[in-house]
């Protein structure tokens, strides 16, 4: 066989073992930073809270929590998240601290409307709990 038709051989064959049905992932790997709110709770997101209100009775809490990182990364473990910093601030002056991760838990003891927003957005990013 001539060193052409080797060469040519092996182009074939290489061709034909590349590409499809490895049934890889294409789509980057979640963010790691960001934390599920349990029932009942609020997810603090790139420019909003979901849901933005909430009606407890109470005694009761409410969880926030921080879901504003997005993967950088490429599907096979490179590159990395870059998460957004928010807080969440009262109208009455009780405040979460300014964080990209994690969660914050206020327990309201009275009745009444709780507005708040994001330290870092304003009132662009706004919520409000009503305690009854």
């Amino acid at each position: 066989m001539r060193t052409r038709d080797v060469c040519i051989a092996l182009a074939v064959i290489s061709a034909s073992a590349c590409g499809g049905g490895g049934g890889g992932s294409t789509n980057p790997p979640p963010p790691s930073g960001n934390t599920p709110p349990p029932a009942g709770g609020i997810s603090v997101q790139n420019n909003s809270f979901s849901p933005s209100s909430r009606t407890i009775t109470a005694g009761n809490s409410v969880t926030w929590s921080w879901n504003s990182c997005t993967s950088t990364g490429d599907p096979y473990g490179g590159g990395g998240e870059v998460c957004i910093d928010h807080g969440v601030n009262f109208d009455d002056g009780i405040s979460s601290p300014t964080q990209d991760k994690g969660s914050y838990v206020r327990t309201f003891t009275a009745a009444g409307v709780y507005p708040y927003h994001c330290a870092v957005h304003g009132t662009a990013m706004a919520g409000v709990v009503t305690v009854q």
